[in-house]
Formats: C-alpha cells, sequence, structure tokens
C-alpha cells in the first residue's frame, strides 16, 4: 500500500516548494508567449512604423508560425544535448528581443522580424516548458499538464484585453512598458530560480526511431485535431457574435467563462485517464469536439452561445490534456528521457493544426457561411477521429 502524497512527486518541505516552483516557472512562461502574443499584433497600427494594411497584418500573423516551426526542432535537439534550463533563457531572451522590437521598431520590416523572434521565443518555452512539467511531474502528469494549459490561456485572455486598456490610458508605450516589466520577471524567474534539469550521458538515443514510433504520432495526431478544432473559433466567433449585437465586452466574458470551464475540467480528466485507456478519453474529447462544433453553430443568442462554447472547451480539455500527458508516458514506457524530443513534435502538431484551420477559416470565409466552416471543420474531426486507434500499445494509466 502507497503511502499519501502530500506533493506531485511524494515530495515533502523543501522538495515539495522547489517542484511546485518549477511548474509555477512554467505556468509563468506559457502565460507570457500567449500574454505577448495576443498584445502586440493588436496594437501593431499603433506603433512607431505606422499604420499596417490588413494583408501585411495578416502576414505578421503567420510569420509567428514560421517563427516556431523552424525553431521548435532546434530547441528539441538543444534541449536533450545540454539540458532545459539554457533554452528556456534563450527562449525569453528571445521574447525580450521582440518585444523591444514592437516598442521601438520604426519600420514594418522590423515588426515582421520581431514576428519571427516571438515564434521561436515559443518554439524554446512550450517544447522546453512541457518536457519539464512532464519530467517533474511524472505522477500527476495529466492534471498538472491541463494547468499549465490553462496558464496560456489565461494570457491569450488577459493580452488583449489589458492591452487596450493600457493603449487607451497612456498610449501605445504604455502597454510595451509594462510587457516588458513582465518579461524581465520571466528572465529572472527562468535565469535564477530554474535549476538545471539532467543531462545524462546515457546510451545514445535512436530519435529518428523514436519520433516514427506510433505512440508518438498517434498523440501528436490528437493534438493537431484539438488546435484544429478550435482553430476557427478564434477568429470567427466574435465576429459572428457581434453581428447579433453583442458587444466586445460581452464576447471576452464568453471566452473568459470558457477558459475558467477548460480550467476547471482539469481534474476531471485526470480522473477519466486513470479509469480509461488514454486513447479513449481522447478519442471522446475529438468527438465531442466535432458534436460541439456542430450544437455552436446551430446556437442562437449569446446564453446558448456560451453554453457550446463551455462545452467546446470541456471537450477540448479531453482532447489535448491527456494527449499532452501521453507524449511523456511514451518516452517513459522505453525507459528514456528525451522529454524535449517529443515536445518538439507536440508544438509542431499544434502549429500544423493552427495553419490547417487558418486555412480553412481564410479559404472558406468570404464564400460561406460561419455555421458552415464549423460544421466542415466538425465533419473533418470526424473522419480523422479513427486514426487515433491505431496506436498498437497504449499503456494503461490506472494506478494499482
Amino acid at each position: 500500500m502507497r503511502a499519501a502524497r502530500p506533493g506531485p512527486l511524494g515530495a515533502t518541505g523543501v522538495s515539495g516548494l522547489r517542484e511546485w516552483r518549477v511548474f509555477g516557472i512554467v505556468a509563468y512562461a506559457l502565460f507570457m508567449d500567449y500574454f505577448v502574443y495576443g498584445l502586440v499584433v493588436p496594437l501593431a497600427p499603433y506603433s512607431p512604423a505606422g499604420a499596417v494594411s490588413e494583408d501585411r497584418l495578416a502576414l505578421l500573423y503567420g510569420a509567428y508560425a514560421v517563427g516556431v516551426l523552424l525553431a521548435t526542432p532546434l530547441f528539441g535537439y538543444l534541449g536533450e544535448r545540454i539540458g532545459y534550463r539554457r533554452p528556456m533563457v534563450v527562449g525569453v531572451t528571445l521574447s525580450g528581443v521582440a518585444t523591444l522590437l514592437f516598442w521601438l521598431a520604426p519600420s514594418y520590416e522590423l515588426l515582421l522580424a520581431a514576428r519571427l523572434f516571438q515564434g521561436a521565443s515559443a518554439a524554446a518555452t512550450w517544447t522546453i516548458g512541457l518536457a519539464l512539467v512532464a519530467e517533474h511531474y511524472v505522477k500527476d502528469r495529466i492534471r498538472m499538464m491541463g494547468l499549465a494549459l490553462v496558464a496560456s490561456t489565461a494570457g491569450s485572455i488577459v493580452g488583449p484585453s489589458l492591452g487596450g486598456l493600457l493603449h487607451d490610458l497612456g498610449g501605445y508605450d504604455l502597454p510595451m512598458a509594462v510587457t516588458a516589466g513582465l518579461v524581465a520577471v520571466d528572465f529572472a524567474l527562468r535565469a535564477f530560480l530554474l535549476t538545471t534539469s539532467h543531462v545524462g550521458p546515457g546510451a545514445r538515443v535512436d530519435l529518428r526511431a523514436l519520433l516514427l514510433d506510433r505512440s508518438i504520432l498517434v498523440p501528436a495526431l490528437a493534438v493537431a485535431l484539438a488546435a484544429f478544432g478550435w482553430g476557427p473559433v478564434e477568429p470567427l466567433l466574435p465576429a459572428h457574435l457581434e453581428r447579433h449585437e453583442a458587444g466586445a465586452g460581452t464576447v471576452g466574458l464568453l471566452f473568459t467563462i470558457s477558459t475558467i470551464a477548460y480550467g476547471l475540467c482539469a481534474p476531471l480528466v485526470a480522473w477519466a485517464s486513470e479509469r480509461l485507456a488514454v486513447r479513449w478519453v481522447v478519442l471522446g474529447g475529438v468527438v465531442g469536439m466535432a458534436a460541439c462544433l456542430a450544437a455552436l453553430s446551430q446556437a442562437s443568442g449569446v446564453v446558448p452561445t456560451a453554453i457550446g462554447l463551455c462545452l467546446l472547451s470541456a471537450a477540448f480539455a479531453f482532447a489535448l490534456n491527456p494527449t499532452s500527458a501521453e507524449l511523456g508516458n511514451a518516452v517513459d514506457r522505453r525507459g528514456l528521457a528525451c522529454y524535449a524530443a517529443v515536445y518538439a513534435v507536440y508544438n509542431i502538431a499544434y502549429s500544423v493544426g493552427m495553419m490547417a484551420t487558418n486555412a480553412l477559416v481564410t479559404a472558406a470565409a468570404t464564400w460561406v457561411s460561419f455555421e458552415a466552416i464549423l460544421l466542415w471543420a466538425g465533419a473533418a474531426l470526424l473522419a480523422c477521429a479513427p486514426a487515433l486507434l491505431l496506436v498498437g500499445h497504449q499503456a494503461q494509466t490506472k494506478r494499482a
């Protein structure tokens, strides 16, 4: 019979505080990534570079994804070779450079460079940050992954709203100065409080064989599907609600409530994953997202839309949270510790899912309705869902 554990790893006292410190640093890093992501582009027209046209604004969004995709393999490699602390510090340094460029850049070209730096920073934060959570919270991995992802979602809500408020109070300089201060805090946390992770000599890892393993590829597919399913909602739902006379404050409130719903689901997802094979939990989440997209497409009015959005957030949690943890579990089953490599796959898969849904929205938004796009996205999820059952070996997470 196992003794009760007061901390996520069975640690007590100073050791327990150390383990929670790692989570706090990673959660703040993920919060800041989405905070900066959501704050800077809406303010770009007010930067020293001057007004930015719609097509150039779209290019700024795309440059972020390019930065993520280019830098993720590098940080995955560095995490396995030199440990996790230094890549995390490099990541926040890139975020600081991006923030200064956004603040002071006199030309659009430098804004574009800032967005590339920001994408590269996100590659480090997500690849190494999730690897740290996987490494430090083995016994409580699903719940801690879920809580970390809640922090990032909170940043996506706070960033645009706080940026707009600060801009109204003090012009373009005030939100950028506050952001620079918050990034400085992030740097201090990573540089001075994050301890050096293992860099063991160990046996040489065949990364190609690892990354081609179905126990890695199938969770990566689930990550891409989760990103694809959520992707149409953020760009399209606000405009849809505004056409039905819902103001910006109402839209922001709906997304805030849905974020709370997502966070509240983290313990429930962990509970389900302890009692069912992870693939069935994830499959239920993906199918649930498809059903919620269909329901959301038919919702009329603020209250039904809020209910549909909360249900979609809950299904998103069931699709993403156990998948994030299962990538770490796949590494454990092989007796390895190359978490950075598999979370590089996570990062790339999520980016691919976002880019796929952006392509769908861009291609279809001008000639089909909001409702039709959500139905198409849901149909695509259902078409791909059976592939999630292809994994040959799925560890049971039920504990003795």
